[in-house]
């Protein structure tokens, strides 16, 4: 993996808070196809306990709520405040009223130990540096039950010796624009850290096309 531009959460907060029309309008369209086949590999059945961290505008939370069920809450965290409030209004829009939505960090998670059936995190840890990663992976880790799911959606590329255009932008491209051009994002391959951080049975799939993107899956070990 290239090594992620450095930004603080204020700064991570306050780009996405600027960026969330536009992004529910574009990135957020070109990547629901990705979602789409992320939530099927979760296999959600209803009434599981579900958690998205980092929903941004709502779509794929939206998707996750109807398939635990209306009689069911459905747990959500983001950074920016304006994204929540997108996703909110968008799941109340739809006829959802089970909502625990929460404005946090996901290296501190403000979910009990093992609350959750599944974890389902997309497109955040590719503008995560490196260094962070252990720490948000054992945080996912703690809020799942023994043999709970976890599932990563994130930008990536077909293996860590391919280089790809958007890589070639994020190292030219000065930070400031990084950050508002691309999102602070960068191709990432996950596999590794996940099976550092103890889960198992962890699988991976790569996808091409317009937003060329990698499905990880694994379990908590019961």
């Amino acid at each position: 993996m290239i090594t992620a531009n450095s930004y603080s959460a204020q700064a991570i907060q306050r780009a996405y808070d600027r960026r969330k029309w536009v992004y529910s309008k574009t990135v957020a369209v070109v990547e629901w196809p990705y979602h789409e086949q992320a939530i099927d590999a979760a296999s959600i059945q209803p009434g599981e306990s579900v958690l998205e961290v980092a929903v941004g505008p709502g779509l794929a939370l939206r998707e996750l709520a109807g398939r635990v069920g209306r009689d069911t809450t459905v747990h959500g965290a983001d950074l920016s405040p304006g994204m929540l409030s997108m996703t909110r209004q968008r799941l109340l829009d739809a006829g959802f009223a089970r909502l625990d939505l929460r404005q946090a960090d996901a290296r501190r998670l403000p979910f009990a130990d093992q609350q959750f059936d599944v974890v389902y995190n997309a497109y955040m840890l590719d503008l995560i540096p490196e260094a962070d990663m252990p720490g948000i992976l054992a945080e996912f880790k703690r809020v799942l039950k023994p043999g709970g799911r976890m599932v990563l959606l994130n930008m990536s590329k077909a293996s860590a010796a391919s280089r790809d255009m958007r890589e070639r932008l994020y190292t030219l491209l000065p930070k400031a624009l990084t950050l508002y051009l691309l999102g602070a994002c960068r191709p990432v391959l996950m596999s590794p850290a996940v099976q550092a951080a103890g889960f198992m049975d962890v699988r991976r799939t790569f996808i091409a096309g317009r937003a060329p993107s990698e499905i990880v899956t694994a379990i908590r070990p019961r």
